[in-house]
């Protein structure tokens, strides 16, 4: 399991953005910290020195308990 990094925000069209600590690849897996799936990779942007990353949800993500949850890559 490597660290992808700590969700940052929900866009309007309910992605999750993470501030990327690991550049992944697109269509990448995305975990939580128990191992549940969350969701997968589909855009990196921003900077290269400090990416922020997209990933579509499985599920509509609860924001209160997504806030700041630390993600990983499978």
């Amino acid at each position: 399991m490597k660290r992808l990094g700590f969700v940052s925000h929900i866009s309007k069209r309910g992605r999750i953005i993470v501030k990327a600590e690991t550049i992944p690849k697109l269509n990448s897996e995305v975990i939580d910290k128990d191992k549940k799936p969350i969701g997968i990779v589909i855009d990196l942007m921003g900077p290269v020195n400090s990416p922020f990353v997209a990933v579509k949800p499985y599920e509509k993500p609860d924001p209160e308990k997504i806030k700041n949850a630390e993600l990983f890559l499978r």
